[in-house]
C-alpha cells in the first residue's frame, strides 16, 4: 500500500511538472542587441556569468527592472515575483554574444509553454553566481540586469528546441556597468582601532 501511495505521488509530482515548465534557445545571436560593457554598443569580449530568471503570467516588464542601476534592478527580480531558473558560470563571450543552448529548461514556466518576462542578470567576472560577484567585486567588475517578454516551448520528449530568444530581445543592450564595491579599511585604520581598544581596557582597569 505505502509502495503504491508513493509510486502515485511522483507520478503526480511529474504530471504537474509537465505543466509548468518552458524551454529557450539561450543564445543573442538572432538580434541586433547583445551585451555591453560601460555603454550601448561597446560590446564585451571576455569571462562572463549569467543567471537567467523568469516570472509567469505576466504580459510586460515590470516596472525597476530595466533602466534601473544594476545592483536595484537585481534586487526587484526576487521583490516582483522573478525566479532563478539556471545559472551559467565562468563562461566566454565575444561581441556580446552568448549561445548557451539551444534547449534551456526553464522549470518554473506556468502554463506550461506560455510566454514569460525573462530577465538576465550578467557580469564580466568568473565568479559562480552574482551575490559570489557582489562579495568578490572589485573596482573594474561591471554586471547588468535586462528583462524582456519571450515566448517559451513547452515540453516534450526528446527536449524541443526552445523558443528563440534572440527574435524577442528587442530592447536594447543589456550595459554593464560598475557595481558598488565595499570599501575596506587601510592597515593604518585596524591598528588605530587596536589602540583604542587598548586603551580603553586599561582605563577600565585604574579606575
Amino acid at each position: 500500500m505505502k509502495k503504491l501511495v508513493l509510486t502515485g505521488i511522483a507520478t503526480l509530482a511529474l504530471a504537474m511538472g509537465a505543466f509548468a515548465q518552458g524551454y529557450i534557445s539561450l543564445s543573442d545571436a538572432s538580434s541586433s542587441f547583445g551585451v555591453a560593457d560601460g555603454t550601448a554598443g561597446n560590446y564585451y569580449n571576455g569571462t562572463y556569468g549569467i543567471e537567467v530568471w523568469e516570472l509567469s503570467g505576466v504580459t510586460s516588464v515590470p516596472a525597476g527592472i530595466n533602466g534601473a542601476a544594476n545592483v536595484a534592478a537585481y534586487t526587484a527580480l526576487a521583490a516582483g515575483g522573478f525566479k532563478n531558473e539556471v545559472t551559467f558560470a565562468n563562461q566566454t563571450m565575444a561581441s556580446g554574444t552568448f549561445s548557451l543552448g539551444a534547449s534551456v529548461l526553464l522549470p518554473d514556466v506556468t502554463p506550461a509553454g506560455s510566454s514569460v518576462a525573462l530577465a538576465l542578470a550578467v557580469w564580466n567576472t568568473s565568479a559562480a553566481s552574482w551575490a559570489a560577484m557582489l562579495t568578490s567585486a572589485t573596482a573594474s567588475t561591471h554586471a547588468g540586469v535586462l528583462a524582456f517578454i519571450t515566448p517559451t516551448v513547452g515540453p516534450a520528449s526528446p527536449p524541443p528546441v526552445g523558443a528563440d530568444i534572440g527574435a524577442a530581445w528587442t530592447s536594447g543592450d543589456l550595459v554593464m556597468t560598475g557595481v558598488p564595491v565595499a570599501s575596506v579599511p587601510e592597515p593604518g585604520t585596524f591598528a588605530l582601532a587596536g589602540l583604542g581598544v587598548a586603551a580603553l581596557l586599561i582605563f577600565r582597569r585604574r579606575k
